[in-house]
Order: structure tokens, then sequence, then C-alpha cells
């Protein structure tokens, strides 16, 4: 159990907790493997757990009456989900799924609720992950109404790049099905946009990134 303990620790539901109140958490934690594309939670179902990613990654998804759904977040190590029931709710208000393979240690929603009324700031932790989710889905739909396909995915590229370099070379962390929803998009017009790109210095081949020029991709966001 120790050598989970720093994923543990650096998440920022536990933050402030001393190591040993993280220890004795840990002990009381499931912890499971996923494959990918497995389903973890679904939407609306009734909530018993709260959950914190130890390795890969999670995506959150909202659906429609119809059924279509759409990816909310891509989750990575030291991220929780479901730690907004601590303040209330009783089912879970998106479903979740492994995306590439992950580890998932599951925590039972009423052993955190006392251990939020014994360490209050556990609650401050949730209402700062809560502000920064917030903050994201109004990035998110700005980004929707003022930045086309292109210029988001231009935007998160960027986001990769060391501020100093030039040039630079990265590895997707995920499958591009995952980051196109991570972005808001069809896979389709994830392609569309990196072959828009091309003008801009950006080549992608597989999971491999080469942009040849930072300062011009940027011109391009």
């Amino acid at each position: 159990m120790l050598a989970k303990n720093p994923v543990l620790l650096r998440s920022e539901l536990f933050d402030g907790l001393n190591e040993a109140t993280v220890e004795r958490l840990a002990a009381t934690a499931r912890f499971q493997t996923f494959a990918p594309d497995e389903r973890i939670i679904t939407e609306g179902q009734p909530a018993a757990f709260v959950y914190c990613v130890m390795s890969g990654f999670i995506r959150l998804s909202k659906s429609e009456s119809a059924g279509r759904e759409a990816d909310i977040c891509i989750c990575e190590p030291g991220d929780t989900f479901g730690e907004y029931l601590l303040s209330g709710g009783g089912a879970y208000a998106y479903s979740a799924w492994s995306a590439d393979g992950a580890e998932v240690a599951f925590f039972q929603l009423s052993d955190l609720q006392a251990l939020a009324d014994r360490y209050p700031i556990m609650h401050r932790n949730v209402m700062r992950i809560t502000t920064r989710h917030l903050l994201c889905a109004l990035d998110c739909i700005a980004g929707d109404r003022l930045h086309t396909a292109a210029q988001r995915v231009a935007n998160y590229i960027v986001s990769r790049c060391p501020a100093s370099a030039s040039q630079v070379t990265f590895r997707l962390p995920y499958r591009k099905r995952i980051l196109a929803g991570k972005l808001g998009l069809a896979p389709e017009a994830l392609s569309r946009a990196f072959a828009a790109l091309v003008p801009a210095g950006v080549a992608v081949k597989g999971k491999i990134v080469l942009v040849d020029s930072v300062d011009l991709l940027r011109k391009a966001c």
C-alpha cells in the first residue's frame, strides 16, 4: 500500500491530510484494473463509491435522451471522480470509462463522508475541485463558440510545448479518439484539424506529433 501513497498524497481531494491519515485511508480502499473502454460507473446509477485514478486515464461522459454520449473530462493519475458526492447527492452525474486501461482506487462514500466530517479541509478541497471543473466547463463553452476545430487542436498542441522550445516532438498520451472527446470533436473532425495544421508545420504520425515551428503554430491558435 505504501507504493500507492504518492499518487494518493498528490490527489487534490486529500490535500492537507497527513501521510498517516492517507495511509489509513488507503488501507480501506479497493483497487481494480480496467481494460480499455471498460465502463466503471453509469450516469444516474446510485452512488456508493468515490474514485481516485492510480494509473492510466479515465474519461467522463454525459448522455442525452437518444443515447448519444459526449466526453466531458479526462481524469489523470491523482484525479478523483465522484468527489462532489461528499457535499450531497445520491447518484452519479456522469458515466466513467477506462480510456486505454487504468487502475482505480474505490473509496466507500460513507467512509469518506465520515472522514470529511472529521477533517473539514476535505470539504474545502471538494469546493476547489468543483470550482476548477466549472472554470474548465466555461473555457470549453467559450472554445466551442470562439474557436474552430483546428484552433482547438492547435491550442492543445501548444499547451504540450515547452515555452522556450522552437521545435517539439511529443507522443500523445492517449488514442486520438480519446483526444477528440477531450477537445469536444468527432474523431473525423480531429483528423481534418490535424490536416489543416500541416501548413503551420504540424505533422502527425500515429501518436507522434512533430511541430516544426512552435511560433508558427501559435499564430494558428
